[in-house]
């Protein structure tokens, strides 16, 4: 039997973990993008498949394995990760656009936050840590795909419709959460964290106590989301 630590952040698990999940979701890409297109195709709808199912079963899933951490309302997928692995599932079904765009900028970023903040209790080999990596994993491999492997490039747009449409979503999800929160006494719903600080060792210990905390989030994801579109500004700018 493996024995199971608590977390320690950027610790040697911790760290091997991070740079395995990048080397994994970008490498790759880039070995497949010399398939045939037919084959690029069945990749793409077996990742949306796959994504959507994992999501629809995680409300059932995560309970049962930790009943006294979550419930289904808990579980249910509101987080930033999980609409944008919900968005490139169906940009690799629809072919919109839209849904490659929001998923792009919301996945690194969320993705970032994510692997180097993460909010489980304990290290590797604990089922909690191997399940929350991988999902996260499974998402970036999943953005890097349609980006490299299916040559899908961000563009000024991209950053546009990001930055516009975030806002409603975040206020609807906001709203979830005090709905939810007033329905149910025996839930705490807190997707995209609006509404207590995640656990953990994270950024929030810097910030003011909620809701105000969400006027620090609000520049902190404006400024991650220029600097995923940055790279593509400069090459937009000087090598188009």
């Amino acid at each position: 039997m493996f024995e199971v630590e608590e977390f320690k952040i950027f610790g040697f698990e911790h760290l091997l973990t991070i740079f395995l999940i990048i080397c994994f979701s970008v490498f790759f890409p880039f070995l497949l993008r010399k398939l045939k297109t037919s084959s690029k195709s069945k990749i793409a709808l077996g990742l949306a498949i796959f994504i959507i199912l994992n999501e629809v079963i995680k409300p059932f899933y995560y309970p049962a394995l930790y009943p006294e951490r979550y419930d289904f309302l808990s579980t249910l997928p509101l987080h930033l990760c999980n609409l944008a692995s919900l968005f490139i599932a169906i940009f690799f079904i629809s072919k919109i656009r839209f849904f490659f765009n929001l998923s792009f900028f919301w996945g690194i970023s969320g993705v970032l936050m994510a692997l180097t903040q993460p909010d489980y209790p304990y290290d590797f080999p604990h089922l909690h840590f191997i399940l929350f990596n991988f999902n996260h994993a499974l998402l970036l491999f999943s953005i890097f795909f349609a980006f490299i492997t299916l040559k899908n490039i961000p563009d000024f747009k991209s950053y546009q419709d990001t930055i516009f449409y975030s806002i409603p979503i975040v206020l609807v999800v906001f709203s979830i959460n005090l709905l939810i929160n007033f329905l149910s006494k025996n839930t705490v719903a807190n997707y995209m964290y609006l509404i207590e600080f995640p656990l953990g060792e994270n950024l929030t210990r810097f910030m003011p106590d909620p809701p105000f905390h969400v006027l620090i989030f609000i520049p902190i994801a404006l400024l991650l989301f220029s600097i995923t579109y940055l790279p593509f500004y400069f090459k937009d700018r000087f090598y188009s």
